[in-house]
C-alpha cells in the first residue's frame, strides 16, 4: 500500500510546485532570492569551515587518542565509541547538518560502526548557539535574556535523545565494520587533503543551497495557496487552539516545513511571549523538512536510515519545550520574567555577541562565499585536468 501511495504523493507534490510557479511567478522569484540570500550571506560562510574540518578530521592521528580518552564517558552515556565525541562537539557548535556529514564520513572510513553512526545522527544535528542566541532570542524574540534557557533546553533535549537512542538502536551485526579500516588515512599530504576537503565541502554546500532555495519557494507557494490556513481553521473550529490565533497556527505549520519563516511568524506574537518561546523552540528542535532534506543529502550514500532521525526530531519537538518550562520553574522565576515584546528594549549588537557575529556574517559572508567558490573551482579544474597523485609517506 505504501509503495503504491508514495509515488502518487511525490507526483502530486511536483505538480503542486509547478502550478505554484506558474500561478505565482513573482512570489516564487522573491522566495528564491530570499533563500539564495540566506545561503549566500550566512549558511555558506558559517558552515564551510566546519565542513572542511569534518573532512580533515578523520585523517588526523589524534582521532584514536581522543577516542580512547573519552570512551569511558561516551560509551556508558550514549552507547557509542569515543570517536563519536568529535561528532558531538562539531555537531553542537556548528549546527545541522555537520553532525550527519561527519558521522557518515567516519562510518565510510571505518572509524564508526553503523549503529554508532545511526545513533549520532539522531542527536548531534541541532541548531547552533549562534542561531539560537543571535537570530532567535535577540533577532526574532527581541529577548536576549531568554537565549540561555532556549539553548539549554535545546541541548538538554538532544542529550536525552542521545541517551535513549543509545539503548533503543541496537547493534546491527550485518552492517558492523562493513567498511574496512583505512590504514592509509594519513598517507595523503596536507595540501592534497586540504584541496579535496575544500572542493568536497563547497560541492555539498551547493546542494544545501539548492535545497534552501527549493523549500523557500515551496513555503511561499503554500502560503499563497493558503494551505496552512486550512488546518488552522479546523483547529479553531474544534476549539483545540483556544487563545491562539489562526495566523499563529499557520506560522507553526510553516515552521515544520521551513524553520526561518515559521519561527519569524510565531515569534511575532507580542501578547504571549512564553507561547512564542515554546513554539520557536519546538520548530528549531524539529528542524523543518528543509533541514531534513539536507540530512538526507548527507546520508544517502550510506546505509544510515532517515526514519530514526525523523522520530528523534519529533521527540525533540515535544521534549525541549517541556525542559524549557521545567527550567523556568526550577529557577523559581514566574513566567512574568519574560517581558512583553512591546516593552523589551532590543539588545545592542555590541553587547550581544551572537547577534554581532550574525551581523558580521551578513556583511562579509558574500565575500567569503565568493572566495571559497573560486578556490573550489580552481581545485576541481586542476583535478580534472591532471591525474590525481597521492603523496605517500
Amino acid at each position: 500500500m505504501k509503495q503504491r501511495l508514495y509515488p502518487h504523493l511525490f507526483s502530486a507534490g511536483i505538480f503542486f510546485c509547478l502550478l505554484g510557479l506558474i500561478v505565482h511567478p513573482q512570489a516564487s522569484l522573491d522566495a528564491s532570492i530570499k533563500g539564495l540570500e540566506l545561503w549566500w550571506t550566512i549558511i555558506f560562510p558559517s558552515l564551510l569551515p566546519f565542513f572542511i574540518l569534518a573532512d580533515l578530521l578523520p585523517q588526523s592521528n589524534w582521532m584514536s587518542s581522543i577516542g580512547r580518552m573519552v570512551q569511558p564517558v561516551m560509551k556508558p552515556l550514549f552507547n557509542v565509541s569515543g570517536k563519536g565525541a568529535m561528532v558531538l562537539l562539531l555537531g553542537f557548535t556548528s549546527g545541522f547538518p555537520v553532525g550527519a556529514k561527519l558521522s557518515v564520513k567516519l562510518y565510510n572510513q571505518g572509524e564508526l560502526s553503523f549503529s554508532d553512526a545511526q545513533r549520532l545522527v539522531c542527536f548531534t544535528n541541532g541548531a547552533s548557539p549562534i542561531f539560537i542566541l543571535g537570530a532567535v532570542s535577540a533577532g526574532l524574540l527581541h529577548t536576549p535574556k531568554a537565549g540561555i534557557l532556549l539553548l539549554t533546553a535545546h541541548y538538554a533535549g538532544n542529550f536525552i535523545i542521545g541517551i535513549f537512542a543509545g539503548r533503543m538502536i541496537k547493534e546491527t551485526k550485518g552492517l558492523k565494520n562493513t567498511v574496512l579500516k583505512t590504514e592509509h588515512k594519513s598517507s595523503l599530504s596536507f595540501g592534497s587533503a586540504l584541496q579535496s576537503a575544500v572542493a568536497a565541502s563547497v560541492q555539498q554546500l551547493m546542494v544545501i543551497g539548492g535545497l534552501i532555495i527549493l523549500f523557500s519557494v515551496i513555503s511561499s507557494v503554500a502560503v499563497k495557496f493558503h494551505l496552512f490556513e486550512i488546518p488552522a481553521f479546523i483547529l479553531k473550529e474544534l476549539s483545540l487552539s483556544a487563545g491562539i490565533s489562526a495566523d499563529w497556527v499557520s506560522g507553526f505549520l510553516l515552521g515544520i516545513l521551513e524553520i526561518s519563516n515559521g519561527a519569524a511568524t510565531v515569534a511575532g506574537d507580542e501578547k504571549n511571549l512564553l507561547v512564542s518561546c515554546l513554539a520557536v523552540l519546538a520548530i528549531i528542535s524539529f528542524g523543518g523538512f528543509c533541514i531534513h532534506a539536507q540530512i538526507i543529502a548527507c546520508i544517502h550514500q550510506s546505509p544510515i536510515k532517515y526514519k530514526p532521525f525523523l522520530l528523534a526530531r519529533i521527540a525533540h519537538l515535544i521534549l525541549s519545550p517541556i525542559i524549557f518550562l521545567i527550567l523556568i520553574k526550577g529557577m523559581n522565576h514566574s513566567v512574568s520574567w519574560l517581558p512583553s515584546m512591546s516593552e523589551q528594549v532590543i539588545a545592542s549588537p555590541v553587547k550581544n555577541q551572537p547577534f554581532l557575529l550574525l551581523n558580521w556574517f551578513i556583511e562579509f559572508g558574500p565575500v567569503i562565499s565568493i572566495g571559497a567558490i573560486l578556490l573550489a573551482a580552481i581545485v576541481i579544474m586542476r583535478q580534472l585536468n591532471k591525474p590525481y597523485k597521492k603523496t605517500w609517506r
